[in-house]
């Protein structure tokens, strides 16, 4: 193993801890950056304005406003870029944000609807990839659903639910064994 690589393990294990380590603790920490961007204009740090334009346009065709709220009445712009400044590594960003104006210079803003599909699906099947504008676009899929997900809005309004129940300790409920 040389320098890079010894160092690359080493930044990955000291970042553990401040992973989520449960699905419920990765939904709770989705819904406290929601509550950031409740009631205020939080400004975009990280993404310019094409960059913003860009993340809010394709989030609204993987989500868009139908019968439900779409990815943008729900921030999920905001969210991203929370999650880009506060969260991602410069590495990371740095790869989405080179993939993003990969996408914005094959003339997405000006392509028809239909063409968007066509760009989008393409790079759906190149979302695996490790750089570029297929990684960028997977990246924002799954940080659009997330985004989308863990918002207060649509907990309560589509999925008439919330997704963490905080009620207290309960320590004298009866237990029944598995027979």
């Amino acid at each position: 193993m040389d320098r890079r690589h010894a160092v690359r393990h080493i930044g990955a294990a000291l970042a553990l801890p401040f992973l989520p380590r449960s699905a419920a603790a990765a939904i709770q920490a989705g819904e406290a950056l929601h509550l950031r961007l409740l009631g205020e204009e939080v400004p975009f740090r990280t993404l310019n304005a094409h960059q913003v334009a860009l993340v809010t346009e394709i989030s609204e065709l993987v989500i868009p406003e139908t019968g439900t709220p779409g990815a943008k009445s729900v921030k999920v712009p905001e969210f991203i870029d929370l999650i880009l400044t506060e969260w991602m590594s410069e590495e990371e960003k740095t790869a989405f944000l080179t993939g993003l104006d990969e996408i914005e210079a094959k003339g997405f803003a000006g392509m028809s609807y239909a063409q968007k599909v066509d760009v989008l699906t393409a790079l759906d099947a190149a979302r695996h990839e490790s750089a570029g504008a297929g990684h960028a676009f997977g990246r924002l899929k799954a940080l659009t659903v997330y985004g989308y997900f863990t918002s207060q809005k649509v907990q309560r309004e589509v999925l008439k639910t919330q997704m963490i129940f905080v009620e207290g300790y309960k320590g004298n409920v009866p237990f029944t064994p598995a027979s």
